[in-house]
């Protein structure tokens, strides 16, 4: 083991020595990098075989085999680059700059430019020390030469600019291809033709022939002023000038032929039925006078109002207006004329008093008073509207007519009568129905006289507030009634009174039930399923509903008896009806059964829940006790096998 680990040591000796002594160029970095390799170890692994034993028979035991396996090692290892800001190889890192460096400059060191020798200045340019003279540069280090369009004269020496095409009189070359005057001359055109300046300027018709000396043009001569005027060999006539040698032309504001002869005044635009009088000056003709540089004819006699003078002592309405037949004066027109109104401007109507202009721009009257009801016709005077009429002691509150009187009601439209509190239409006809009494409670067996007072008829007697069949009794006859009416037997039985086809049973339907909303049909086992509520008929939406003239009162049972097909053959089938109240009343006990019926649906769909939940944890239980015995089996044979080797290994 001792040559081994020496072999090592020389190893990373020897590797050492190569990192330091390892060539390479200057402004390079090394980097410690972590790095996988490849080694061959001995290892042992346990390999499986067949043992035969007299008593055992074949048994799988292992035995240790050893061999060389490759395995994966990490190690560090210095890793070389150039440093930042350099670039390159290793043995040649050089340094970089972002910005390019001029052409007479090179990259010193990372983003830093030197100039090569004889240059300077942030572009590397050539430097002259001793300095170039005017219209020179320094063309490379320490030699200056001439500017571009520039050339050095062989006497003097110096830079000159240089003129292509040369300068012409009185101009010299100032600038390369530009050319100036001298003093007292001045670029005319190009630069090449410089003219004598004069001060002041010469006027108009002469030019300057030298510095500061003017000269009238030919054909021109000079007065006593100095001013040049054409000469013309003819005279021109009035109004007229002599514009050059030899050519008349009229005056400013006149016009004339094209020899500038017969010239008359010109104005730019007279007015209509008016004339030039002198230059922009215009007068009108005679019969017009000038207004607002308009020449408007003129009338003797002033217009109407509304009327204008159209031409000379001739007068016209304005649109919208015409002339009356009475004084033939202009006044306002408007086509459909202005009822209970007169024409203020055309087409605009002005209501008299007492109406005002309504939305159809006619005038409507007007009353102070609001008409109720009713239209106002005329100022201050109301019409009632069909159906209504004049309340007492007023002229413009009308009130809604009910034809059969509204007695314990109010009128609220015509013919229709709105019941107060207590009493109730006697029929669906508006215009032949009163209102009569109401009893909350129903009257039967008698006759509502008076908001819930009830009376009973003859045979009957109230107890407890409702009216019953009389009793048989032995009293004698009473002779004398209480409340003044007439004597009553009491020894009649009710019974009787029942029984017999007398006027009594055959009353009127409304002493059913105390005024029943809700009929229900029924047999001899009670209310039928399927019936609807059927009301008493007093409109068309009343469906299903009960004609009362097809129907009679069971004074006995307060039931109402109805014939099918209303007709009064005693052979049609009658069909029997009980009010809706009296059916709840009996059907609550079977509200309770069904309560309690639906309690037990409840009980019994409970345990029927409660059933499948207990088969469904005690599968889950099954399935987690299998689960674990199946673990717990593998776990063991693992066990016992693990002992074997350990046994055969010992």
């Amino acid at each position: 083991m001792s040559h081994i680990r020496c072999m090592w040591l020389f190893l990373g000796l020897s590797m050492a020595f190569l990192y330091f002594v390892r060539a390479h160029g200057p402004n390079v970095c090394s980097q410690m990098q972590f790095v996988t390799y490849t080694r061959r170890v001995y290892k042992s692994k346990l390999v499986p075989y067949e043992h035969y034993s007299f008593w055992a028979g074949y048994q799988t035991k292992y035995r240790s085999e050893y061999s060389d396996e490759d395995e994966v090692a990490y190690r560090y290892e210095p890793k070389y680059s150039c440093c930042a800001g350099y670039e390159g190889s290793i043995y040649d890192c050089k340094p970089v700059c972002k910005n390019k460096c001029p052409t007479n400059g090179f990259c010193a060191s990372p983003d830093h430019c030197i100039c090569k020798l004889g240059y300077a200045g942030p572009a590397c340019e050539p430097v002259c020390t001793s300095g170039c003279g005017k219209n020179e540069i320094c063309e490379r280090p320490a030699v200056c030469s001439c500017q571009s369009g520039y050339h050095r004269d062989s006497t003097l020496g110096h830079c000159l600019p240089i003129c292509p095409g040369g300068c012409g009189d009185h101009s010299f070359c100032s600038e390369p291809a530009k050319c100036e005057c001298e003093p007292l001359y001045k670029t005319m055109g190009n630069a090449t033709d410089c003219r004598p300046v004069c001060s002041p300027e010469c006027g108009q018709n002469s030019f300057c022939q030298e510095p500061n000396l003017c000269t009238c043009l030919e054909g021109y001569k000079a007065d006593e002023r100095g001013i040049c005027s054409p000469i013309c060999q003819e005279e021109c006539g009035p109004n007229s000038r002599c514009l050059k040698p030899g050519v008349c032309e009229c005056e400013d504001g006149h016009v004339g032929d094209e020899r500038g002869a017969n010239c008359q005044p010109e104005c730019s635009s007279c007015p209509e039925n008016g004339s030039c009088l002198s230059p922009n000056v215009c007068t009108c003709n005679p019969g017009y006078v000038m207004k607002d540089n308009r020449c408007e004819p003129h009338c003797e006699e002033d217009c109407s109002d509304y009327g204008h003078c159209v031409a000379p002592n001739k007068c016209e309405c304005y649109p919208g207006h015409e002339k009356s037949t009475v004084d033939m004066k202009c006044a306002p027109k408007c086509t459909n004329g202005c009822p209970n109104g007169f024409c203020f401007s055309p087409e605009k109507c002005v209501c008299n008093n007492g109406y005002l202009m309504g939305p159809n721009n006619t005038c409507e009257p007007q009353c102070s008073l609001n008409c109720v009801h009713g239209q106002c016709t005329h100022p201050e005077a109301c019409t009632c509207d069909t159906g209504y009429r004049f309340k007492e002691n007023s002229a413009h509150v009308c009130e809604a007519i009910c034809e059969s009187g509204c007695k314990n009601g109010d009128c609220m439209a015509p013919n229709i009568c709105i019941c107060h509190e207590g009493y109730e239409p006697s029929d669906i006809n508006p215009s032949t129905s009163v209102c009569k009494p109401q009893c909350a409670e129903g009257c039967e067996f008698g006759e509502c006289v008076a908001p819930h007072e009830c009376k009973c008829w003859p045979g009957y007697e109230k107890v407890n507030g409702v009216c019953r069949p009389q009793e048989t009794t032995s009293l004698p006859t009473d002779t004398t009634a209480t409340d003044g009416s007439t004597p009553v037997d009491l020894t009649t039985t009710t019974e009787t009174d029942l029984r017999a086809p007398t006027k009594v049973l055959q009353v009127h339907y409304s002493n059913c039930t105390g005024g029943c909303m809700c009929w229900i049909e029924y047999d001899e086992e009670g209310a039928l399923n399927t019936a609807k509520c059927a009301k008493i008929c007093v409109d068309p939406e009343d469906e299903p509903c009960l004609n009362l003239d097809n129907c009679h009162c069971a004074l006995p049972t307060g039931q109402l008896v109805c014939k099918e097909g209303g007709s009064e053959d005693s052979s049609l089938e009658e069909t029997h009806y009980l009010c809706k109240m009296q059916q709840l009343k009996k059907a609550r006990p079977e509200a309770e059964v069904r309560v309690r019926e639906s309690t037990g649906s409840v009980t019994k769909l409970m345990v029927i829940l409660g059933s499948c939940a207990g088969i469904i944890l005690g599968a889950a239980i099954a399935v987690m006790a299998t689960k674990y015995y199946i673990r717990s089996t593998s776990r063991r044979i693992y066990v016992a096998d693990e002992a074997i080797c350990e046994n055969d290994f010992e």
